[in-house]
């Protein structure tokens, strides 16, 4: 029996790249690899990415965002690392990397080693000295970069912008690789002969091993020799190489470089406007304060004439003999005015016309004194008057009662009511007597007058105004209240 051929089995990428992930994922589901860091990002999602390379090798390396909370760990580029995680294979790609959980410091990587050790030797020479001042109009500007990098495209875009009154001059420089040093070092000399305003060296971000020409001993040299001013603008912001500190300026980016060393037009157009209003307003000020200056000489030259200073004399003069006039009628009417016053008090001080006014009032009260008093004592005999008839119809009606009822005894009975009638009588008269308001002003006691009416103690009110007569004389009073 013939056996059958053996048919491959054909498979798509996507089982193969399975396939691969399923035995690299299952055999290095955990690893430790030593090397160093490169190429170090940290993206501003939170997420860190770098290349783990010796010598002979490199590896992708992602460090997640809650990996990297949970060990905060400073990274940079040369830094010399042991990184745990596990390998994970990226099928759109077909790539894989190493995904780091935790890593730790090994030690300072070769590169790294070089750099600061290179970097303490130029220290030691003097070599970061240079701080040649930048022109702040330069008319020459001399760019050694590759003529393909997009830093030169970045540094054109920025100067067109900015400022067109200078000069580029572009020397295609290699920025990476072994030749990169020689070539930086040839072109800077070269530069420097041209009698240029500025060299600008620049190159776009990268590894620390695509930027490591810039820390190499020619290049240093050869920017430490120039004579014109070197303008270090080499990768991003975050990248510092020793052409930095050898430069006369070091600029974060090439872009950067560009707004360092141009001035922006739009801005010198406004500070040209600027200073013209400044110069005008100047010069009117200028030219007010000779106006001034003139026209104060020209009075003063008035004011030196003699005819002048006589005329003002004398209208000074006129105006002092009015004031002196008007001092004297202003004098004279204050002592007039204050004469009389004087003779008014002296006629109020006068003996005669405070007796004449006394006399005066004595003649009113006792007026009014006798017109009470004649009041009261026809008001007192009406009262007697009256009390009499009364007290006559009383007897008279009492005696007709008496007499009807009393027929037997008429006599004795008219007899005893006669003698209590006229003791009656007799006390009434005593009581009258008594009651007479000239008598008891005689004896010491007063009467009270409220509306010229007779009122008692009792019935006064607070706040009434009332009359007291006794035979010296008469008062008002009001009542305070009681108590």
């Amino acid at each position: 029996m013939q056996a059958q051929p053996h048919i491959p089995l054909v498979l798509q990428v996507s089982q193969l790249t399975m396939q691969i992930k399923s035995l690299l994922e299952s055999d290095f589901s955990y690893v430790e690899v030593e090397g160093e860091v490169s190429g170090f990002t940290h993206h501003n999602s939170g997420h860190i990415y770098f290349n783990l390379k010796d010598e002979n090798a490199t590896i992708a390396c992602t460090f997640f965002r809650h990996n990297a909370r949970n060990n905060p760990i400073k990274l940079q580029n040369g830094d010399k690392i042991i990184a745990k995680g596990n390998i994970s294979v990226f099928p759109p790609r077909g790539t894989y990397n190493l995904n780091i959980v935790k890593c730790v410091h090994s030690g300072i990587g070769d590169l790294k080693a070089q750099y600061e050790a290179l970097k303490k030797r130029l220290e030691e020479r003097n070599y970061f000295c240079k701080n040649k001042p930048l022109p702040r109009f330069p008319k020459r500007i001399i760019l050694l970069t590759s003529q393909t990098s997009a830093a030169l495209q970045d540094m054109i875009k920025v100067a067109s912008k900015r400022y067109c009154l200078c000069e580029f001059i572009l020397i295609d420089t290699l920025t990476q690789g072994r030749e990169a040093k020689h070539s930086i070092a040839k072109n800077l000399a070269y530069a420097d002969r041209l009698g240029a305003d500025i060299l600008v060296l620049a190159r776009g971000g990268g590894s620390i091993e695509d930027l490591w020409s810039f820390n190499e001993m020619e290049v240093l040299e050869a920017i430490f020799a120039c004579k014109t001013p070197v303008v270090s603008a080499i990768g991003h912001e975050i990248d510092y190489l020793l052409s930095d500190y050898v430069a006369d300026v070091r600029a974060p980016t090439p872009s950067a470089a560009m707004e360092m060393i141009l001035c922006d037009k739009d801005n010198l157009i406004t500070q040209l406007c600027d200073m013209e209003s400044m110069l005008t307003h100047t010069m009117q000020t200028h030219i007010t304060q000779k106006k001034s200056i003139l026209n104060h000489l020209a009075q003063s030259f008035e004011i030196l004439n003699p005819l002048q200073k006589i005329a003002q004399y004398k209208l000074l003069l006129q105006t002092l003999t009015q004031n002196l006039q008007d001092s004297i009628k202003w004098f004279y009417t204050q002592k007039k005015h204050a004469l009389l016053q004087q003779q008014e008090r002296l006629d109020l001080a006068k003996p005669t016309q405070k007796l004449l006014i006394m006399k005066t009032e004595i003649q009113s009260l006792s007026k009014k004194l006798h017109g009470e008093f004649s009041y009261i004592i026809e008001q007192k005999i009406n009262q007697t008057k009256q009390i009499e008839l009364e007290l006559k119809n009383t007897m008279l009606q009492m005696m007709t009662r008496k007499r009807a009822m009393l027929n037997f005894n008429l006599n004795d009975s008219m007899q005893n009511a006669l003698r209590q009638k006229r003791l009656m009588l007799n006390n009434l008269i005593d009581i009258l007597h008594a009651l007479d308001p000239s008598k008891k002003a005689q004896y010491g006691f007063a009467q009270i007058l409220k509306d010229d009416k007779l009122i008692q103690v009792s019935e006064l009110q607070e706040n009434d105004v009332i009359e007291i007569i006794d035979s010296s004389g008469i008062r008002n009073a009001r009542i305070l209240g009681n108590l």
